[in-house]
């Protein structure tokens, strides 16, 4: 057997919520400061849905139904390093503040299309405003 050097997935979720869109404020490195979708990275074990609703959980404190997540769209980053599976969840009820870990900075609603850290991000906000 040989080493496989696989391509990994993230997951990134659209979540309507207070007539529009949640967001985070990157508190890592790649992007630091700049808005982005909540997402990450899938782990063995568990499903797509199941990611996109963990990391939604952990970087705003916002919980979404994994079963209830839609997909939007697949694309492989262009230097081809992750595959970007995009879902989006059905519109959210959340009261009171949100809460997040150490990877972001600050959890937003956005209500019109704005710039992200990354243009495959700002192509999804960009659609999401459109409908």
């Amino acid at each position: 057997m040989g080493n496989y050097d696989n391509t990994p997935t993230v997951v990134v979720v659209l979540v309507p919520i207070r007539g529009g869109l949640l967001m985070i404020r990157r508190g890592v490195a790649d992007g630091h400061g700049e808005l982005a979708l909540p997402g990450g990275y899938q782990m063995r074990g568990e499903t797509w849905q199941e990611a996109g609703a963990r990391e939604v959980f952990e970087e705003t404190g916002v919980r979404i139904q994994a079963n209830r997540l839609r997909l939007l769209t697949v694309v492989t980053t262009p230097d081809r390093r992750q595959n970007l599976l995009f879902g989006q969840a059905p519109p959210v009820e959340h009261e009171g503040s949100f809460a997040h870990d150490g990877e972001v900075l600050e959890v937003v609603v956005i209500h019109e299309p704005g710039c992200t850290a990354f243009p495959l991000h700002d192509e999804m906000v960009e659609r999401f405003f459109q409908r």
